[in-house]
């Protein structure tokens, strides 16, 4: 043996002590790995647990284990929006990957209820899932060693379970927010850690990576499906439909660790009760392995479990068994806690624990969990079959964007969906063939589809984790209907129609219009802008003869006169034409600015649209997912770019370039008197400020805007209540997220391009306005007795009751524009959406118009 030899060998040798020694602490019983997969820290050069790996490195390191092992196959399924590679990892034996057809085909078996139980050669499916929060630490690092326990260990129990189990981890849901959150903790992290709660590694700055680049929290996104970062993790979970689904999660420092069952008053009457027995099934794998750990933990205290938004719940509306499990955070490397020193290691041991005895669960029940597959789906028809409605039905002529969006979410959600063959009228709303689909009640889909068209159902609790309403078609603000009798459906849709936009009578003489229903016209608008082309919009209705016959336009019609333009007529009509196109909508050119009736294009009802230059207001203590929902719109729906300021820039920079700034909920404390003088000058000078929930509560406490909040609706009486029953009160009088029935002034330009006066609203604050003096000018009430879906106390309806959503409040040549809670709400709130679009683009046609002669 050469000396060269001795010495490489024994520089191997060296070089794997650590990683021997991790392993002793990560996976205690004594285990074989084989010796040419590599452990993450021999493939990163640090200890896990010493350092944040960054998603770079993480994506490598499974490309590594696919290159290694051929227990591992990993795909890219997909890019976040700051264009980080989303992943999605198998791993079984080689066998199960050979026949990976026959597997695909034995999962769409399953979840159909009309097919037999699958045969004894079936593996069971585990779904592991990190990092939806992108500071939720430890996940990412325990994706890395699970996946590696999986490829390398070679014990006889592990090469069972990859025979009878295929395991998919999703080890970064979020890799945007991951990164946000890892680059900080590595940038101030001291040698040695520093454990001081106040210490820098631990006090993330605004927005923290728990949300995505648009701010949102991913956990919240499996049902609207608002993000692109949600589209095709979706789409892989029908591919799998797996059997387990685990969340991975993180909570503050001084609690222990949870997992499910969640209590039973926080369970859906939507599932059946066999649903969340297999979660108590499920809960003696994980008790056994934290056990072993001597890990505290607890189970069935709070968290939902009713509604298909959460990664724990969507599996459990398709027969999976869905858990979340949550563990206190070091948020770096160490932090002291009411538990003594909480190390980042020993959170990663604890995931890797639970998520190991995750795929032991899904082995040793594999046949029960098939079976509760099938019975689940079997009795969704059973329930539809009982349902008093037949079918659903929905879509607009006038807003083909929504009713294409509407689709989508449908399909990709694998529910059901028919055109409509003839026109029908529901409920008093006419459908009509082309642009109507029909989903029927009747499918093995029916739970998910009712959670999209239907109210959440009611559950027994009043503690709840977060909202208590996520129905998505209300938030749409797009016309759909419940038939109790069957409708005319005619071919099954597979997939969306392709957008029809462009320009009806080619070049026009006068002027183009396009129809402000349509909600594709805000992309329409901001191209146009964006483009430096003029723009009006109609502040009254009128009917002009096209190309397509005489076609009735109303309030907020988007009108580009030909005159007055920098380009000539055939330059302006192709720009119209690509921005159409782009947008999706149907645009018309007219010859004439005489109408058929209502006013004529040159009437002073058709206003100058000022291209508008906005600023949001984004940074410590204002609400990230909030003022995220703006910046999201803005970019998505408008097309526009925002200016994002730090509150305390608003007393330095100068405000007399925005024409509208938006406000979400939050505090402003480092505004400061200087910043709010400023602000005050702004709005004089005919800005338009626009605020809503919390930062609407700071507005009116500095004086930016006269507006009267109704009072809390707690009593003053000194009384004796139950220390022990604290949560529960304080629960009761919690504003948890609920939806609200309206009424809308459609002829105000904040309800441009809403058709009809009834409108639902989330409710999510406590904040409530008084109706405004000036009564042209509350645009949006709360009905006197609301529609409410979700849990509201009888003290927060009868104070809501009558109260204004929505106003316009004047203050010298500007405005201020008030939302008691945010319009955007987790970017799927479209309906209401329209509303702060409108405000963006219209701010100075906001305030109660001048007469002729004044």
């Amino acid at each position: 043996m050469s000396f060269r030899f001795l010495a490489l060998a024994l520089l191997l040798a060296i070089g794997a002590m650590p990683a021997f020694a991790q392993n002793s602490y990560y996976f205690p019983a004594a285990r074989q790995f084989d010796a040419r997969v590599p452990s993450p820290q021999q493939f990163l050069g640090y200890d896990i647990g010493s350092h944040y790996t960054r998603h770079d490195r993480l994506v490598a390191y499974f490309n590594e284990l696919a290159r290694v092992s051929d227990r591992v196959r990993v795909e890219v399924i997909g890019q976040s929006y700051e264009q980080r590679p989303l992943l999605l990892v198998t791993i079984t034996s080689p066998r199960n990957h050979a026949r990976s057809a026959q597997i695909a085909a034995q999962r769409q078996a399953l979840v159909d209820p009309a097919q037999p139980l699958p045969g004894d050669d079936a593996p069971s499916v585990v779904w592991l899932g990190y990092s939806v929060h992108g500071n939720e630490t430890s996940s990412g690092e325990a994706a890395m060693l699970t996946a590696y326990y999986l490829a390398a260990n070679q014990d006889a129990e592990t090469t069972d379970w990859l025979e009878n189990a295929v395991v998919v981890i999703d080890p970064a849901q979020n890799p945007d927010g991951r990164d946000r959150a890892g680059n900080w903790h590595n940038a101030w992290g001291s040698h040695p850690p520093s454990a001081d709660p106040a210490d820098r590694e631990h006090v993330e700055p605004f927005p923290t990576g728990r949300v995505n680049h648009y701010f949102t929290d991913l956990n919240r996104d499996w049902l609207a499906l608002a993000q692109a970062d949600s589209w095709p993790k979706v789409a892989q979970f029908h591919r799998w439909y797996p059997n387990i689904q685990i969340d991975f999660h993180e909570m503050g420092k001084d609690s222990t660790y949870y997992f499910e069952p969640s209590p039973k008053s926080m369970e859906s009457p939507l599932l059946p009760r066999s649903s969340y027995e297999a979660n108590h099934w499920l809960a003696r794998f994980h008790a056994q392995a934290l056990d072993a750990l001597g890990s505290l933990y607890y189970t069935g205290e709070n968290f939902d479990n009713f509604s298909p938004i959460y990664g724990s719940t969507y599996p459990d509306f398709h027969g999976a068994v869905g858990v979340t499990v949550e563990q206190a955070s070091s948020r770096g490397r160490v932090q002291e806690s009411v538990n003594g020193p909480l190390h980042f290691d020993f959170t990663i041991r604890n995931q890797v624990a639970t998520g190991l005895a995750s795929v032991r669960g899904a082995v040793e029940d594999r046949t029960r969990l098939f079976a509760l597959q099938k019975a689940f789906f079997r009795s969704a028809l059973a329930q539809a079959a009982a349902y008093p409605v037949h079918d659903w039905v929905f879509g607009d002529a006038a807003d083909a964007t929504l009713t294409r969006r509407l689709l989508a979410l449908l399909l990709q959600h694998r529910i059901q969906v028919h055109a409509l063959a003839r026109d029908v009228e529901v409920d008093g709303k006419r459908f009509r063939a082309g642009s109507a689909y029909v989903v029927p009640v009747r499918q093995p889909q029916f739970r998910l589809a009712h959670a999209i068209f239907e109210f959440t159902p009611p559950v027994k609790g009043d503690v709840f984790y977060s909202g208590t309403s996520y129905a998505v078609a209300p938030a749409y603000g797009l016309r759909y209907a419940a038939s109790r009798g069957a409708l005319p459906a005619g071919e099954k849709v597979e997939a969306v129609p392709a957008a029809q936009g462009g320009i009806h009578g080619g070049r026009a003489g006068f002027a183009y219009v396009a129809d402000a229903r349509d909600f594709g016209s805000y992309r329409l608008l901001g191209g146009l802008l964006r483009d430096g082309v003029r723009v009006r919009t109609a502040h009254q209705p009128f009917s002009a003869p096209t190309a397509a016959g005489e076609v009735a336009f109303g309030h907020g019609a988007v009108v580009i006169p030909v005159a007055g333009q920098a380009l000539d007529a055939g330059a302006l009509q192709a720009r119209v034409l690509a921005r159409a196109q782009e947008a999706g909508v149907t645009v018309h050119a007219l010859d004439s600015g005489r109408t058929a009736s209502g006013i004529d294009l040159g009437s002073d009802n058709v206003r100058v649209l000022r291209a508008p230059s906005i600023a949001l207001v984004m940074g410590e203590g204002v609400s990230a997912t909030e003022i995220g929902s703006a910046w999201f719109a803005l970019d998505t729906a408008l097309g526009l770019p925002a200016s994002k300021l730090d509150p305390a820039q608003l007393a330095s920079v100068d405000l007399s370039r925005y024409t509208s700034i938006v406000l979400s909920g939050g505090s402003y404390g480092t505004v400061g008197e200087a910043g709010v003088a400023a602000l005050k000058r702004w709005i004089a000078a005919g800005g338009s400020l626009v605020v809503y929930g919390s930062g609407a509560r700071w507005a009116i406490d500095k004086g930016l805007v006269e507006a009267k909040l109704r009072g809390d609706g707690k009593g003053e009486e000194d009384q004796r209540l139950d220390f022990g029953t604290v949560r529960d009160v304080f629960a009761l009088g919690r504003v948890s997220g609920n939806i609200l029935s309206a009424d809308i002034d459609p002829t105000h330009p904040l309800g441009f391009g809403v058709q009809q006066r009834r409108i639902w609203v989330n409710k999510e604050s406590g904040l409530v306005f008084e109706p405004g003096k000036n009564a042209f000018l509350n645009v949006v009430n709360i009905d006197r007795q609301p529609v409410v879906n979700g849990y509201l106390s009888d003290a927060n309806r009868a104070r809501v009751a009558g109260s204004s959503y929505l106003q316009v409040v004047p203050s010298g040549s500007g405005n201020v524009v008030l939302f008691a809670d945010d319009p955007a709400h987790r970017k799927y709130w479209h309906g209401t959406e329209r509303l702060l679009l409108n405000a963006l683009l219209q701010g100075n046609h906001l305030n109660t118009p001048k007469q002729r002669g004044e």
